[in-house]
């Protein structure tokens, strides 16, 4: 993939990531976000990203995946035009919900 070449490119790559990171975050069960890579092919924009998670004890990691991509490729998209080519989603732990928070699974 290309590499960054000038400013736009730069301005570009930040909202690739803040988009992601947000609605990674917007979907249900995630607990928090850890990480997320991008790596953009500007000629032909296109972008390939690793999302790395925590998600909620009693969850299905499966749904929750899928929710996330979808999430971050309409996000992605709608900010900038780009394609998310691939989207790896890495569950890097389970947490328990904090008392209060609910009772609602997936």
């Amino acid at each position: 993939m290309s590499k960054e070449k000038g400013p736009d490119n730069r301005i570009i790559k930040e909202l690739i990531l803040e988009n992601s990171m947000e609605a990674a975050a917007s979907a249900d069960g995630i607990s928090r976000i850890l990480d997320v890579k991008s790596d953009e092919d500007f000629d032909s924009k296109t972008v390939e990203l690793k999302i790395f998670i925590e998600v909620f004890y009693g969850y299905k990691i499966p749904a929750v995946s899928w929710d996330v991509q979808n999430a971050v490729r309409t996000a992605v998209k709608n900010a900038t035009g780009y394609k998310a080519d691939k989207i790896d989603i890495h569950i890097q732990g389970v947490s328990r919900k904090p008392k209060g928070a609910g009772k609602d699974r997936k």
